[in-house]
């Protein structure tokens, strides 16, 4: 039987990364959506149809994870208070590591936008909640 000369990409999924909250190992995540926003507008120029160039203005970046709701607090569970004054504002670092080469993916740092939940017959319950980044940094297992 004849072999591909190609090796099969080495691509992380999320049975692979380790989501950590303010160092704390998260074990009941179920998802992490992150968006980055470079708001990039037209270099508009009198006697030109089409823009001369485009620029980045500002950066704005969110991210949205979904957790499992547990009844009991367990190891792996992180504490997010957005319902109390003095703590809404708070930063949260989010760090992804690779967990079969230990190197880390990305940093996260951010504030809770908006905190939810949803709960269905039949189904896991989830938390939802988003935050508005301060900075994202790319790092050395980001490729």
């Amino acid at each position: 039987m004849a072999v591909s000369q190609r090796p099969n990409p080495d691509i992380l999924t999320g049975n692979d990364a380790i989501v950590k909250l303010n160092g704390i190992a998260v074990g009941f995540m179920k998802s992490l959506q992150v968006t980055i926003n470079n708001h990039v507008e037209r270099i508009q120029a009198i006697g030109y149809r089409k823009p001369r160039g485009l620029k980045s203005l500002d950066w704005q970046g969110s991210a949205s994870a979904e957790f499992h709701i547990l009844r009991s607090a367990q190891e792996g569970v992180v504490k997010i208070n957005s319902n109390d004054d003095s703590r809404a504002d708070d930063l949260y670092d989010i760090l992804i590591i690779d967990k079969s080469t230990g190197r880390r993916v990305g940093l996260l740092v951010g504030a809770v936008q908006s905190d939810g939940f949803n709960l269905s017959n039949n189904e896991f319950s989830g938390r939802n909640v988003e935050f508005e980044l301060l900075d994202f940094e790319p790092l050395e297992a980001y490729n």
